[in-house]
C-alpha cells in the first residue's frame, strides 16, 4: 500500500562496462543458462534511452551510474 506523499521509486540507472551510455533497468533479474551452477548467467535486463535498445547484460558487467 502507498500513502499520498509517498513517492514512488526511482528507476535505477546503470551504466554497463564497455558502453558510454546510461540505461534504466526494465528487468531485475533472470536466469540463462542450463544445467549446474556453472551453466547458469544470471542478467539484468536494461533499456537504453538514447538509442531504444533493450539488452540483458551479466549483472558483473552492471554498475549503478
Amino acid at each position: 500500500m502507498r500513502y499520498l506523499d509517498e513517492q514512488p521509486p526511482q528507476p535505477r540507472r546503470v551504466k554497463v562496462r564497455d558502453r558510454e551510455d546510461v540505461g534504466i533497468v526494465i528487468d531485475p533479474g533472470k536466469n540463462f543458462g542450463v544445467g549446474g551452477p556453472a551453466g547458469f548467467v544470471y542478467c539484468l535486463g536494461i533499456h537504453f534511452p538514447d538509442t531504444g535498445e533493450v539488452r540483458y547484460y551479466d549483472q558483473d558487467m552492471v554498475t549503478d551510474a
